[in-house]
């Protein structure tokens, strides 16, 4: 059950726990058992039992059951029962087991037994490009 609700931006190294958050910027974030708008990292995400909405990092993501929105990484990407809209990393993307992403594009991608993907590079990386305009115009927002 969700716990404090918050529409506000939290701003250091975050652990949100049972919570709803509206805007989670930070350096590392670990959402458990939790929900999140937008997160934007400068280090790495990792959802366990939760959810966020759009995912912009400088770092890495780890999803184990859960899922977000479309992630733009500069570092890898790892997703284990729980899904995504689209992935867009500089560094690897994992689809584990029971995982299933709409779109990825990376330079190396893994797709272990029981993961799904419906594009992935090179095809991806035109819908990627897509993506990745729409994030950084969203990155250019949240800085105002």
């Amino acid at each position: 059950e969700m716990g404090d609700s918050s529409a506000g931006t939290i701003e250091s190294d975050q652990d949100v726990r049972g919570r709803f958050v509206g805007l989670v910027k930070a350096h590392d974030v670990h959402l458990t058992r939790s929900a999140a708008g937008l997160v934007a990292t400068r280090g790495i995400l990792s959802i366990l039992n939760g959810g966020c909405g759009p995912v912009l990092t400088s770092g890495g993501v780890t999803i184990r059951n859960g899922g977000c929105g479309p992630v733009l990484a500069k570092g890898d990407v790892s997703i284990q029962n729980g899904g995504t809209q689209a992935i867009v990393a500089a560094g690897g993307a994992t689809i584990g087991r029971n995982a299933f992403v709409g779109v990825v594009a990376s330079p190396t991608i893994t797709i272990e037994e029981g993961g799904r993907v419906l594009l992935s590079s090179p095809m991806a990386i035109a819908v990627g490009a897509g993506i990745g305009f729409g994030a950084v115009m969203l990155s250019r927002l949240m800085r105002r």
